[in-house]
């Protein structure tokens, strides 16, 4: 699990063997499994999370989700004590932003760039190794794709 703070809101990287147990076809089961989630990073991360928040889940085959955690500034103070989240879930393809291919065997990936940057989407199986190596050299593209 990884955990970034962008403006205010809360951007959750939980790899495939952190959502295994996850049940994604069932929205009740779901949101409490993700206020699960929420309760470790309030624990491990000293976070105050209570309230009412909007939750996207970016689901992706390889790598696993991306949770976007924005609060709802217009909550009720009913949920003061507790946590209540509206959830939508995106399928997607997630692409791997990359400086260099040289260090990445590119015949499992379609390659794109545009801007001066290269993207990788994955289109085979990589094995644990091959995949760890590609999450050293890249950065996670979920949202603009």
């Amino acid at each position: 699990m990884k955990i970034e703070f962008i403006n205010n809101n809360y951007v959750v990287y939980l790899n495939k063997y952190n959502t295994i147990n996850l049940d994604f076809s069932n929205t009740r089961i779901l949101e409490n499994d993700l206020k699960k989630i929420l309760l470790r990073l309030k624990k491990y991360y000293k976070l105050d999370i209570k309230g009412s928040y909007n939750v996207i889940i970016y689901i992706d085959d390889y790598y696993g989700i991306v949770l976007e955690i924005c609060e709802d500034d217009n909550y009720y103070e009913y949920f003061s004590d507790g946590v209540s989240l509206r959830l939508k879930k995106i399928k997607t393809k997630f692409k791997y932003q990359v400086d260099d291919i040289s260090n990445i065997s590119i015949d499992r990936f379609k390659i794109d760039s545009n801007d001066d940057n290269i993207y990788l989407e994955i289109i085979d199986y990589l094995g644990e190794r091959e995949y760890l190596e590609l999450l050293e050299y890249s950065k996670i593209v979920y949202d603009k794709i």
